[in-house]
């Protein structure tokens, strides 16, 4: 985890002059990717992937995958609060 926020730091630094490009948001979701493979357990990876990688909505991901709409919910409410730990070198 020390090497995600150690990347994450030096890109805000690194973008610190406000400018912005492609390769910006290439490299922003790079380190997404890599936080959420990294931070998060199986089931957060699984869900958060089905729901903002693949466009399901909560309800089909629970009905796919046999659990309580309200599982995936709090899942992926979870797996968010995870990760926006690591925002605060973004900022």
């Amino acid at each position: 985890m020390n090497e995600y926020i150690d990347n994450m730091v030096s890109y805000k630094l690194y973008n610190q002059s406000g400018i912005s490009n492609s390769n910006d948001v290439n490299m922003a979701k790079d380190l997404l990717l890599n936080a959420i493979d990294t931070v998060l357990t199986e089931k957060q990876k699984k869900y958060v992937k089905m729901h903002y990688f693949m466009d399901k909505p909560m309800n089909q991901i629970a009905k796919e995958l046999g659990v309580n709409p309200s599982t995936v919910t709090r899942t992926i409410q979870s797996a968010k609060k995870r990760l926006s730990i690591l925002s605060f070198f973004l900022k």
